[in-house]
């Protein structure tokens, strides 16, 4: 009987630590979300477009295309800003960049487009466990 209730023990201990080890915060994952949005400006080939400042490219999950002036991207960023922040963010700043709003779908997954002359710049914003993903698009219409 002891060494059962020993054994029972030393089971939840060893549960117990794995539990607590295998955890991954991610509270310094992704920085707080501001009050208010500032834009940067990302410039990748000809195309020029506002980012929110906060927001941090992730080239290991990115990749551009760049032959002869011509310039085609898939770009990963993470930050924190709700959905309808971001979506404000780049009505505002996409628009005096000169650009214009070609499609907007919500769901759970919010897609933005803009278009200026022959360039097309595919937003999609996904909210996860402790931040938001901004994967960014760059292509022609």
């Amino acid at each position: 009987m002891k060494v059962f209730k020993y054994l029972s023990v030393l089971i939840l201990l060893s549960i117990a630590l794995f539990i607590s080890g295998c955890t991954v915060s991610t509270k310094d994952t992704f920085s707080k979300e501001p009050a208010k949005l500032q834009p940067f400006t990302e410039r990748i080939g000809d195309y020029v477009f506002p980012i929110p400042s906060n927001f941090t490219r992730k080239d290991d999950l990115s990749m551009v295309y760049e032959n002869k002036g011509l310039v085609r991207a898939y770009l990963v960023y993470t930050g924190k800003a709700s959905t309808p922040k971001l979506i404000s963010f780049f009505e505002k700043y996409m628009k005096k960049n000169g650009w214009e709003k070609e499609l907007f779908v919500a769901g759970a997954d919010t897609v933005l487009a803009y278009s200026r002359g022959k360039q097309l710049v595919v937003f999609k914003i996904q909210q996860s466990f402790g931040g938001t993903i901004l994967k960014v698009l760059l292509t022609t219409k």
